[in-house]
């Protein structure tokens, strides 16, 4: 029932969103760490899916949508729908650097696919790939920090949403 994770669910929805229009390096946000640990946070993985898709919707309300964007809301829901549902340190990490991956693998394959940018070749596909390596570092960097920061705080968190729960008399 949604009723006992309004908290994590306002929370996130406002840190992610906020993540995105703030400046920050190209992709450097919490967006990938949180579709791995939303399901697990929440304990449930239908929530834990809709939560990092809704708060990139609606940043995107706000920045403004592309052409791939079908690509980064299927990537954040194939990450949150394999994730594990129990903490696994090594497993989360893996899916901190498995989830990277596979976010670089589909948006710039959606990239090529969809724009002009590159040639509808081989030559152009590495080259999209090559030239996105950057993107894939920062990826890689932020969503195994922020992995890390969302599991060492998750006894924080499920206080936080303990206590705002018992403020709105839930459950």
């Amino acid at each position: 029932m949604m009723r006992d994770k309004v908290f994590y669910f306002i929370f996130f929805l406002l840190l992610l969103a906020l993540s995105r229009l703030i400046p920050h390096p190209p992709n450097f946000t919490p967006i990938l760490a949180t579709s791995i640990m939303a399901p697990l946070l929440m304990k449930d993985r239908i929530y834990g899916i809709a939560l990092p898709i809704l708060a990139v919707f609606v940043s995107d309300i706000i920045i403004g949508f592309h052409s791939y964007q079908l690509a980064v809301y299927f990537s954040l829901l194939f990450i949150s729908l394999i994730t594990p549902m129990k903490k696994n340190y090594l497993y989360l990490g893996a899916m901190a650097i498995g989830g990277s991956l596979w976010f670089y693998l589909i948006t710039n394959f959606a990239v090529w696919f969809m724009s002009s940018m590159y040639p509808k070749t081989i030559e152009g596909i590495l080259s999209c790939y090559v030239l996105a390596l950057p993107f894939l570092t920062s990826t890689l960097v932020s969503t195994l920090l922020f992995t890390f920061l969302i599991t060492w705080s998750s006894e924080i968190l499920s206080s936080l949403n303990k206590n705002f729960n018992k403020l709105l008399n839930i459950n």
